[in-house]
């Protein structure tokens, strides 16, 4: 990977952070059993929730338990604070030397995630992973705790037009405006989209909008994919002088368009061209009279 070793990395944690979390909230997920026994004793058992069979924190849950709260602990907690919390890190560390010298070696991480975003607002993919909890939470439970499909979304179409808001009132949380345009947009799809989830009852109506909107996602990331590959390749000198030849073979076949079009005259313009009009005599003469 090379030099992109650091933005590649980040981008695979970034991607698997929410499968990742979504395995924990599974993982973490309980029931509560009463038991009746026998002698009118009455017992309380937990239970994993995705398997009733296993008993929660015990036995074969037992490892799965202790590596979820491990993962939860050393990974997705201080992952999410050191993307939310960076700007303020960054400030107040700097004034002791052994803190700062530690941070410094965190810097190009976080130039992965916040680079492409104005200095004051540095914090907001960290936002964006804070928002994404929630509604990671109404999924894993949505079996258990929330019965209701239009709880889920609604409480997900209000989480995205809460970004959405801030990313207006901000003005903008990227340098470049072709960035804030693109986050808008897929906001906004998404926004329609889960909308119409909601709003429509019948499943044939529901399917062709998810279609639709999902159709242009997918265009959407093919031409940015298309973009990055034409930046990536234009400084191969190939490629450079593929597009020159293309462009210069075009030319020329353009050239001859013009060339008939020009030599095709009727024979009245060509005796004009070839006799002198009256003003041209005129203008020799009166240039013959001041000698």
């Amino acid at each position: 990977m090379g030099s992109h070793a650091v933005p590649v990395l980040s981008t695979l944690f970034l991607l698997s952070y929410t499968k990742l979390v979504r395995t924990i909230v599974i993982v973490l997920h309980k029931r509560e059993v009463t038991l009746h026994c026998t002698n009118e004793s009455v017992r309380s058992v937990s239970l994993w929730y995705e398997d009733p069979n296993v008993e929660y924190a015990k036995g074969k849950h037992a490892g799965l338990f202790g590596f979820a709260l491990l993962v939860t602990v050393f990974f997705v907690i201080p992952y999410t604070l050191f993307l939310l919390l960076n700007p303020f890190f960054g400030k107040y560390l700097s004034n002791f030397q052994l803190l700062n010298r530690l941070w410094n070696h965190f810097k190009p991480i976080i130039d992965a995630y916040s680079g492409p975003m104005r200095d004051e607002y540095r914090f907001w993919p960290g936002l964006l992973l804070v928002a994404r909890i929630p509604v990671l939470l109404s999924v894993a439970l949505v079996d258990s705790f929330i019965q209701s499909q239009h709880f889920l979304l609604s409480m997900l179409l209000t989480v995205l037009a809460i970004v959405l808001s801030l990313s207006h009132c901000f003005g903008g949380v990227y340098k470049k405006r072709m960035n804030n345009v693109l986050e808008v947009w897929f906001l906004f799809n998404l926004c329609i989209m889960v909308g119409l989830s909601g709003a429509l009852n019948e499943d044939s109506k529901v399917l062709i909008w998810y279609n639709i909107c999902l159709s242009v996602f997918i265009v959407t990331f093919v031409l940015i994919f298309v973009y990055h590959l034409h930046l990536q390749l234009s400084h191969m000198k190939c490629y450079d002088a593929l597009n020159k030849k293309l462009f210069k073979k075009k030319d020329e076949d353009d050239d001859p368009l013009l060339d008939v079009t020009e030599s095709h005259l009727t024979v009245d313009e060509q005796r004009r061209a070839m006799v002198p009009s009256s003003t041209d005599y005129i203008r020799r003469e009166s240039v013959v009279d001041l000698f």
